[in-house]
């Protein structure tokens, strides 16, 4: 029999909500998953992603080995607000 390759879990996920014109949040929406290669990758995918939501308040669930981080990639244990 052929052997199995490991299965291996994504380093880190991203999520997002906003703020809409009523002054609730939104659902968290999954917005990728990954391993992590480098911090700078990471920060342009944030970028990216709030880039179609200017004007609105923002938080990103940056999460990685298990940890909520900030934008550098230091575990703070809370979200990422914009706004």
């Amino acid at each position: 029999m052929p052997k199995k390759l490991p299965s291996t879990k994504p380093d880190y996920s991203l999520q997002i909500r906003y703020k809409d014109s009523y002054g609730k949040w939104s659902p968290w929406k999954d917005h990728g998953k990954g391993y992590f290669f480098n911090i700078e990758l990471v920060q342009k995918q944030i970028r990216l992603l709030v880039a179609p939501y200017k004007g609105n308040e923002i938080e990103v669930r940056f999460e990685w080995n298990g940890w909520l981080c900030d934008y550098a990639g230091i575990p703070t244990g809370e979200v990422i607000s914009l706004r």
